[in-house]
């Protein structure tokens, strides 16, 4: 195969069942832009794989015998790997998803999944698109740091770090000006601060949001 005809996405499946993986397989081969460069059928194998193949993608089980999903990722951070972690599980309780996003995941799929909807993830993961949601993200991440921000609190405070005037910020989430000032003053005393531009910094410098 010459260079310029080289597919530009090159995959590492991590599948302990067969049955799962063969559909995985299966699914990735009809992608004429991708190649899957190998199975491994538990943790220690993906690693091996990863060092030898250097793909792009790595589709990682949460749960593998030998070391689970998250042990690898925390070995992609840990080698500075460029392969970017995608979970693809049947697990979607709110521990695990938190702990997939602490560990690296770029995106968190369930198995039914439909195939065009994993080949478009893998597709834009490559890209450095994450698939995890912002809200997604800031709701794992607060559960830790800030648990008692309610989800609306950390809708508006995401976007008073995009820089929203509170105008902005009722018109996207359909509240009253009064009402967006109202869950600012109790945003801003959970905080510990007084002004929209501390409890942005308080949120970007804690891994809250980015």
């Amino acid at each position: 195969m010459k260079a310029a005809d080289k597919p530009d996405i090159r995959v590492l499946v991590a599948e302990d069942h067969p049955i799962v993986a063969d559909g995985i397989l299966a699914v990735l081969g009809k992608a004429k832009d991708m190649v899957v460069v190998g199975r491994a059928r538990n943790g220690e194998e993906a690693i091996e794989l990863l060092e030898h193949h250097q793909p792009d993608i790595v589709l990682l089980d949460l749960r593998m015998p030998l070391i689970d999903g998250i042990g690898v990722m925390k070995w992609i951070k840990r080698t500075g790997s460029n392969a970017r972690p995608i979970i693809l599980t049947i697990y979607h309780g709110e521990n695990d998803v938190s702990q997939a996003i602490q560990a690296g995941a770029n995106a968190y799929l369930l198995k039914d999944t439909s195939p065009s909807e994993i080949l478009k993830t893998i597709r834009r993961v490559h890209r450095g698109k994450a698939e995890i949601s912002r809200q997604r993200r800031t709701r794992e991440v607060s559960s830790v740091k800030f648990p008692d921000l309610k989800p609306l609190e950390l809708e508006i405070l995401s976007l008073v770090v995009e820089g929203c005037s509170n105008r902005r910020i009722g018109s996207q989430l359909g509240l009253s000006t009064d009402a967006v000032k109202y869950h600012l003053r109790g945003l801003f005393s959970k905080l510990g601060v007084k002004k929209r531009a501390a409890a942005a910094r308080q949120a970007i410098e804690s891994g809250l949001l980015t």
